[in-house]
């Protein structure tokens, strides 16, 4: 029996297909949500709206420092887990790590997906969590042959499978944002805890508050960052919006000019939405989008830099087809593991 570990929302993202695909072929399953974001916007709106069960358990691990939150995290796992032979872990986050140390420790078959991404930095947390993670994997799921070469070291079977992302987003219906043919605006996303410090988040609200006063914005803030503004008394001149679902981001990229994200996942969509994006990071997750000219990386303090070469970056289309994927990787993973 299997054990889905997910404690964000992009994990949510990733199971929804998964799930579908474990209903549908049989497979026993029970999912463990570690709480480490949870708020109504961001957890259980996002499980109702996936059409995900509701967790067979959920912990509560929201607001520690991490090394608490790590720790506590791996002790309740490991009571939950005895019952199950397998256990699937998503991405990059600490739930995603104490998922993989609880199952290793416990002789559990860990199942990776999103396995392979690979940055030059180990500055970012969530590097480090991936090769960690990717370390201790008997499954790993890629998005790409290029994810699969990152791995040759491994001793787990590694298996490329496409984006999982790709399949949740073709199964939503996506309709206009409020603003689409209204006014045209900016969709941003900032949360990364490298642009959540004071100097980095000063310079990049105060490009946007600069931005905000010829086209505008929309900004769906994230806790962390809320909680840094407040903290860092940083003034924020256009309005800014509450979380938002997932269904409620696709609509307002849908709508967008272009995007200006830190996201793992918010560049992609506006890829499949075929929107330009310029990525607010020192190093791509997905550097095939900027290979292709379908998003610019800027630094912290070059946002408006790039803002001004927007126009050179080319419309996404999918003459390239498997970019990435073809919308079929929930079904290649579960045929590997019912195998």
């Amino acid at each position: 029996m299997f054990l889905h570990v997910v404690g964000a929302r992009p994990q949510f993202m990733k199971l929804a297909p998964l799930a579908q695909q474990f209903e549908k072929k049989g497979m026993d399953y029970d999912i463990l949500h570690t709480g480490q974001h949870y708020d109504k916007n961001m957890s259980d709106d996002f499980f109702k709206e996936l059409g995900i069960k509701k967790p067979d358990y959920l912990l509560d691990h929201n607001g520690k420092p991490y090394p608490e939150l790590l720790s506590d995290m791996i002790e309740d796992i490991s009571y939950h887990i005895n019952q199950y032979t397998d256990v699937v872990v998503y991405g990059d986050t600490l739930s995603t790590l104490a998922g993989s140390l609880a199952a290793s420790f416990s002789g559990k078959t860990l199942h990776h997906v999103e396995s392979g991404l690979r940055l030059p930095s180990l500055q970012m947390p969530e590097e480090r969590i991936r090769r960690m993670v990717d370390e201790v994997s008997d499954h790993l799921y890629c998005i790409s042959e290029s994810d699969a070469k990152n791995l040759s070291h491994v001793n787990g079977d590694v298996h490329v499978v496409g984006d999982i992302m790709y399949d949740n987003f073709l199964h939503r219906e996506v309709s206009d944002s409020p603003f689409y043919g209204i006014i045209p605006y900016v969709f941003v996303t900032i949360h990364r805890e490298e642009n959540t410090h004071k100097k980095e988040l000063t310079f990049i609200i105060e490009q946007l508050n600069q931005l905000s006063k010829t086209i505008d914005i929309v900004f769906p803030v994230h806790p962390r960052t809320q909680a840094a503004i407040d903290e860092y008394n940083i003034s924020v001149e256009f309005p800014i919006h509450d979380t938002m679902s997932q269904l409620q981001t696709l609509q307002y990229i849908n709508g967008c000019e272009y995007v200006i994200s830190d996201s793992g996942g918010v560049p992609k969509e506006a890829y499949w939405m075929k929107k330009k994006s310029i990525v607010v990071l020192k190093d791509l997750v997905y550097p095939v989008l900027e290979e292709h000219n379908y998003c610019m990386r800027a630094d912290y303090n070059k946002i408006l830099r790039c803002v001004n070469n927007i126009d050179k970056l080319d419309t996404p289309s999918f003459m390239v087809k498997n970019l990435l994927g073809y919308g079929d990787a929930a079904h290649r993973i579960t045929e590997i593991m019912n195998a």
